[in-house]
């Protein structure tokens, strides 16, 4: 099955200055220093009008600034307010004033307000410099998609970026546990994908990292090992039903790492038979949680299986009695090479 139609490579994406609407062409690809780096933002919990929310997307339009990343990902939990569609375009200005490529997927609590799951993906992938597609209407989720990254210098394909909708809770009357899982379609699709794009590439996979919100249960078995990285506060949040989405990964053999957020006290990071499993680190000041607030970076490496990643505090939490002090953490602590840091000792 095929998914991807030729507007994933090259993103026409309309802009109004002026009022005038232009076309301007969207491509990601790797700097003139051979990396792509991705400043990944989770858990924002945006609310329209809230003075809290209002110092979340100061530190985020910060951290554009300061960081200049080739691309900004938002993995869930993203909009959590009424006013929904008012919300979004609030949050999306600070990536249309700095004309930086942009990409979503949709947590457990976006889809609780105003606006269904496509509506939002319809909505946002509208919007200038973002990347997003809603995907096909005959997966499971709305937001499964591909984006390639191009080389620094020509028009060929080096990494691929992989985007999946990871659903929402399931209801306290649940019997199958908390949370909804990857469903067998997506992850057949994004074997489809991979193998597509692996035979396109002569038989080698290309690089690769995956972005969604809910933890897989897989999460459970990285952390205690010597190399795992970072703080864990909480008990990993995932679906009681293991559907496959870590073992397409690992026979697939392109995906290097998965990045997600959802656990707002969780920030670790850590290898499981070669695949990178992280966390993001949480955003927003509406969210729960004493380990403080900021974002993930990751910078990947254009022509090698190799990514640098690391988490920025800019802010404790508001709870002053439990405060988490990022000087305990260093930032070499907190940095990881991908592979070397994470090679599995035998």
């Amino acid at each position: 099955m095929k998914i991807i139609k030729p507007f994933f490579f090259i993103l026409v994406l309309l802009v109004t200055v002026n009022n005038v609407t232009a076309k301007i062409k969207t491509t990601l690809r790797f700097g003139e220093n051979g990396k792509l780096k991705i400043v990944q933002f989770t858990d924002i919990h945006f609310k329209y009008n809230s003075y809290k929310s209002d110092s979340a997307l100061a530190l985020m339009k910060n951290a554009v600034e300061a960081e200049k990343p080739g691309l900004v990902i938002l993995t869930g939990d993203v909009v959590c307010s009424d006013n929904t569609k008012q919300a979004w375009l609030a949050l999306a200005k600070i990536f249309v004033d700095s004309k930086v490529p942009w990409a979503v997927v949709l947590g457990n609590h976006d889809v609780e307000y105003e606006l269904t799951n496509n509506q939002i993906m319809e909505t946002v992938s509208e919007l200038p410099y973002c990347v997003s597609v809603t995907g096909s209407k005959k997966l499971s989720g709305s937001g499964n998609y591909i984006i390639p990254v191009q080389s620094a210098d020509s028009k060929e394909t080096k990494a691929i970026l992989y985007f999946l909708d990871s659903h929402s809770g399931l209801g306290k009357e649940s019997t199958l546990g908390s949370y909804d899982w990857i469903k067998n379609d997506q992850v057949q699709w994004y074997r489809n994908e991979s193998a597509s794009m692996t035979k396109k590439n002569g038989g080698k996979p290309y690089p690769a990292l995956a972005f969604f919100h809910i933890p897989l249960i897989e999460y459970n078995e990285v952390w205690g090992k010597e190399t795992t990285v970072g703080v864990k506060e909480e008990d990993v949040c995932s679906p009681d039903i293991n559907s496959g989405m870590y073992n397409a990964f690992l026979e697939s053999g392109d995906v290097m790492g998965m990045f997600v957020g959802h656990d707002h006290v969780n920030n670790y990071i850590g290898c499981l038979h070669g695949i990178c499993l992280a966390y993001g680190q949480a955003t927003g000041r509406e969210t729960y949680g004493n380990i403080g607030k900021g974002y993930r970076v990751i910078e990947l490496y254009e022509g090698q299986r190799k990514f640098d990643t690391w988490v920025r505090i800019k802010y404790n939490a508001d709870n002053e009695k439990n405060l988490w002090d990022p000087t305990n953490k260093t930032e070499k602590e907190l940095f990881v090479t991908y592979p070397g840091s994470f090679q599995e000792k035998k």
